[in-house]
């Protein structure tokens, strides 16, 4: 599996993608500190949480499903910068 990073929230909360998946499925994650998450897409279902609290999950989940389309995107292309050159 592929790693790429996507972006960084104000708070320090580090957001990476995997490639897609044979299943077609992409894995976002939110790292910060101790903290860790996985949003699965297309599904769009919470895969693992800890450290964050159930209002942070949940603002992941509608940050991850609202730029599935570009997330989507990027992980067939090699990540945000492959997608993004000319």
């Amino acid at each position: 599996m592929h790693i790429y990073d996507y972006y960084e929230t104000g708070d320090g909360t580090h957001v990476t993608h995997s490639d897609v998946q044979s299943d077609g499925s992409v894995l976002v994650f939110f790292d910060n500190g101790n903290k860790h998450a996985e949003v699965k897409l297309p599904d769009g279902t919470v895969s693992d949480s800890h450290g964050f609290t159930k209002q942070e999950t949940a603002n992941f989940l509608l940050s991850t499903v609202r730029g599935m389309k570009s997330i989507m995107r990027y992980a067939r292309e090699g990540g945000i910068q492959h997608a993004w050159a000319v």
